[in-house]
């Protein structure tokens, strides 16, 4: 019989191309067959089906127990049965409730995103070995994506529904808060993002995700545009000797090499089980467990702020001491006020300028600082203001730093006392417990292992990813290393910063679940020329979202701009720079989110100044004065100093890396800051190779900068051309006014560098005395001026720049050589102060002053129009810039904004 329209089942057996034609009479059916011989079988042993419903296979995904089937020539659907024909002739019957038959999102708006993707592929990919483009052929293999996948919200930018039953998650691999809610969320969200700043512990994170994933019978893909990336992974794995779970697939050879060499025996794992009860008895122990352990990692976390700020207040201290010291003013005696926290101080502080701006003080208020601040002596009074000006500001320096060191040691008795460290290695050995014996369940059982052929991946994808339930790839191989419309539970795209759009959507069609790893302020996906000409000419044939032009997104920044409410976790703990050099990337590229758990060491100077003479050095992208200078100088000098520590030599131009590979020794690894991504060295020696640097120049690429800083380990040593601090508006500069901030090499200024801490506390407190002193109009207009300021800070443009509120005129100007009489006692007097200064964060020294002319303190008053004029004059002969808002004046925003562009 025709097996497209019939089927017949004789006792359950499907004999329906044997069959010639059957009969039904008198309760029994008689059954001819193509031999001729007939047979009489009882009603309840035959089934006959017919006007099957034909299904086309071309937009279909077809499961069977939950694994994908391909091949299907014809799907005929029988109702309780289902006949799948395939393209080689053979057929099955199979039970409709065992069968998953889906839709391809290949809808209207998915076809034209997937279009796009599938052209670009065929031009931006690499050759493969002669046979055309490699992406394409992968594209070009996919006929069908299921309505499960993250692909298909990602070409439709439709978002996903999360998972609201929240799992226990345990750390095997140990963990800090970042990673506790990364990994929390991963485990939930079918979408998420994790950012991983260098030195934050990202492979430790996907680690964990791994062991959750297990945990819970889930399947996993990590994926990178490198073998390194999922290399150090597999490393990690195999250290804690579960690396028998993960197969390194990916490239031919990779999966050559792997059937090539697999094992064929499981290790011992007879330690590694536990009963039922010792299993959730140590269950039930980690959850209560890690309640205090979270309250134990918030105080390290916080005791690493506050030694962040107790190193940055003792830099700024020391040019507080050189301006105190310069000031040669007389000295309070000790009085009841050394003794007042820092925050009193600045009250008290605050309330004495405002009273000294009105006159001689009152008798009443002394009587109430005797209550307030316990000056019980008036003779106090009888000092300078500016002598008791510059002590209150040395009394908040001083009491600041004992108040943070008591608190950093109040902490640390917390942690002492907890025992942090012993409970942090018992938490992650007890997961480690359960995750050993959730293995030792799955595979402790089996006699030997399977020894599987290559063609496994897609003649029998279900049995292989049993066996090894993490697959490791790249991100262009993936699918070749799972049976075609295989779905993992888990995809993590590893340095997803670096995979481009269209080798990303690859990945994405394997994934249920997606977790996209990476930085956005480390090195991108690098575009050719020519391959961004024909993106960019592909992309404008189709009306599709900016977060998907192959040209300016990653796929990390295209997920991010195209779900912008998508489940996102910083790593924020830090582990792997001395604290001043990651100091760096954390005020100029992250905002100082970052939290610095790596211990400080007593390091002379964790960073250090080559700086090459005057003269044109440099040809093209190739220095060789840098060259001499490493090799000659620099290197001796570590190799006097330290013996032991591993030396990293880095450039951004690859002409000048090799050529620091011909001089140095192989014990001295020389490359490009492109291939340093993801490596670290003990000290690193970067070699910036232009004699003059200007904005937006390659060599001065923030994520370049950031990634070159921070593989430094202890010490980071920048060879650059005299002058640099100089050129304007640069990463470098700023890297190199940073480092002689810190270093104290700001020698030769006519200005003082702005005092941060002490006038941002300050400031804080002059803007609560704003909020409530509402009959003060130059408070009125100047709370106006703090808004329009923030708001043009907030840029990312300046994103560089902080401000102060009233800083003292005299704790700016350091040189009064140049200044008339009249102008040096104005800029003395401590009452002298500017309304805002805006500075460099990187080195405080000051970019633009602002002042605000209130219209009720400015107009017709020639004295003040007199001090304002001198005040120009003093800030002009010290190369300050100053701009003059009017409150009576408009546009005050894109002013404040075009100045500044103007100067940065």
């Amino acid at each position: 019989m025709n097996i497209q329209e019939n089927l017949i089942l004789v006792k359950n057996q499907d004999q329906t191309e044997k069959i010639k034609y059957c009969k039904r009479s008198n309760g029994k059916w008689r059954v001819t067959y193509d031999s001729g011989k007939a047979y009489d079988y009882n009603d309840q042993n035959v089934v006959w089906y017919r006007n099957a419903k034909s299904i086309e296979p071309d937009t279909k995904i077809v499961y069977v127990d939950n694994q994908p089937i391909s091949g299907i020539f014809q799907i005929l659907d029988f109702g309780e049965y289902t006949r799948l024909i395939f393209n080689n002739g053979f057929q099955k019957i199979y039970t409709s409730s065992v069968l998953r038959i889906e839709e391809t999102s290949l809808n209207a708006d998915a076809a034209t995103c997937f279009d796009y993707l599938k052209e670009l592929a065929e031009h931006v990919s690499v050759d493969d070995d002669g046979k055309g483009s490699f992406l394409g052929k992968q594209y070009s293999g996919i006929s069908a994506i299921s309505p499960h996948s993250v692909l298909a919200a990602y070409l439709e930018g439709r978002s996903l529904e999360g998972d609201k039953n929240e799992p226990q998650v345990i750390f095997p691999f140990g963990f800090n808060l970042s990673q506790k809610s990364a990994t929390e969320t991963a485990m939930i969200e079918p979408l998420c993002v994790i950012e991983g700043p260098p030195g934050t512990g990202k492979t430790q994170t996907i680690l964990n995700i791994i062991a959750n994933a297990i945990m819970n019978g889930k399947t996993v893909a990590i994926v990178s545009n490198n073998n390194s990336a999922t290399a150090n992974v597999l490393e990690k794995l195999e250290k804690y000797e579960v690396g028998f779970i993960a197969a390194y697939l990916g490239s031919k050879k990779n999966r050559e090499r792997f059937f090539e060499e697999q094992k064929t025996e499981y290790p011992e794992m007879s330690d590694w089980k536990l009963t039922p009860d010792d299993f959730q008895s140590i269950k039930r122990s980690l959850g209560a467990s890690q309640l205090k352990l979270n309250e134990m990692l918030a105080h390290k976390n916080k005791q690493a702020r506050l030694k962040q700020e107790l190193s940055t207040l003792k830099t700024e201290m020391e040019y507080f001491n050189q301006y105190y010291s310069d000031s040669r003013l007389e000295h309070l005696h000790k009085n009841a006020l050394s003794r007042l926290n820092s925050g009193k101080i600045l009250n008290f502080l605050l309330q004495y300028e405002r009273l000294i701006e009105q006159g001689p003080i009152p008798f009443m208020r002394k009587v109430y600082n005797v209550f307030a601040f316990g000056i019980y002596h008036f003779k106090f009074y009888r000092y300078s203001p500016e002598t008791i000006i510059s002590d209150l500001q040395k009394m908040y320096y001083d009491a600041k730093k004992n108040e943070l060191q008591r608190n950093i040691d109040d902490l640390e008795k917390k942690l002492d006392h907890f025992n942090f460290d012993v409970a942090m290695n018992d938490y992650s050995d007890d997961s480690m417990k359960l995750f050993k014996a959730k293995l030792a369940d799955t595979y402790g059982n089996k006699d030997k292992r399977t020894s599987f052929s290559k063609d496994v991946l897609w003649k029998n994808f279900d049995q292989f990813i049993n066996d090894y339930q993490v697959i490791l790839s790249t991100t262009h191989s993936l699918r070749n290393c799972a049976a075609k419309n295989y779905l993992f539970d888990y995809v993590l795209i590893d340095e997803a910063s670096q995979v481009d759009v269209v080798t990303g959507a690859l990945s994405l069609s394997c994934a249920r679940r997606a977790v996209i790893v990476g930085d956005l302020k480390q090195l991108p996906n690098v575009v050719s020329g020519e391959a961004a000409e024909i993106a960019n000419r592909i992309f404008s044939k189709y009306n599709l979202n900016p977060a998907y032009n192959y040209v300016d997104k990653s796929l990390l920044s295209s997920v991010q701009t195209l779900y912008k409410d998508i489940p996102k976790t910083l790593l924020k703990e830090h582990y792997r720079c001395h604290p001043k050099i990651i100091e760096f990337c954390n005020q100029k590229f992250y905002n100082n989110e970052l939290i610095v758990l790596k211990d400080s060491e007593d390091h002379d100077k964790p960073m250090i100044l080559y700086k090459t003479s005057k003269g044109n050095h440099a040809r093209g992208n190739f220095n060789q004065r840098q060259i001499d200078i490493i090799f000659d100088e620099i290197i001796p000098q570590q190799n006097s100093d330290n013996q032991n520590r591993s030396l990293g030599v880095i450039s951004p131009y690859r002409q000048q890396a090799n050529e620091l590979q011909k001089v140095g020794s192989q014990n001295i690894e020389a490359d490009t800051v492109h291939k340093y991504q993801g490596r670290e060295r003990d000290v690193i020696i970067l070699s910036t190779v232009s004699n003059e640097i200007k904005k937006n120049d390659f060599v001065d690429n923030p994520n370049l900068i950031n990634v070159a800083v921070s593989r430094a380990v202890d010490q980071l040593i920048v060879v650059v051309a005299e002058g640099s601090e100089n050129w304007k508006g640069t990463n470098i500069g700023d890297l190199v006014k940073f480092i002689q901030y810190n270093n104290f090499e700001v020698i030769e200024s006519k200005v003082y560098s702005v005092f941060d801490l002490l006038y941002s506390s300050y400031s804080d407190k002059l803007l609560e005395v704003m909020k409530t002193n509402k009959k003060v109009s130059q408070y009125d207009s100047e709370n106006l001026m703090n808004i329009v300021i923030k708001k043009v800070l907030s840029r990312e443009e300046f994103q560089n720049l902080r401000y102060v509120l009233h800083q003292p005129l005299r704790m700016l100007i350091k040189d009064t050589e140049h200044l008339t009489d009249a102008e040096r006692k104005y800029a003395m007097n401590v009452l002298t102060h500017t309304d805002f200064v805006i500075f460099n964060k990187l080195d405080k020294m000051p970019i633009l002053v602002v002042e605000v002319d209130g219209h009720a303190y400015h107009a017709d008053k020639p004295v003040q129009l007199k001090r304002d004029k001198m005040k120009d004059e003093i800030l002009a002969k010290h190369g300050i810039p100053i701009i003059r808002m009017k409150t009576t004046g408009s546009n005050e925003e894109s002013k404040l904004y075009d100045k500044l562009v103007e100067l940065v």
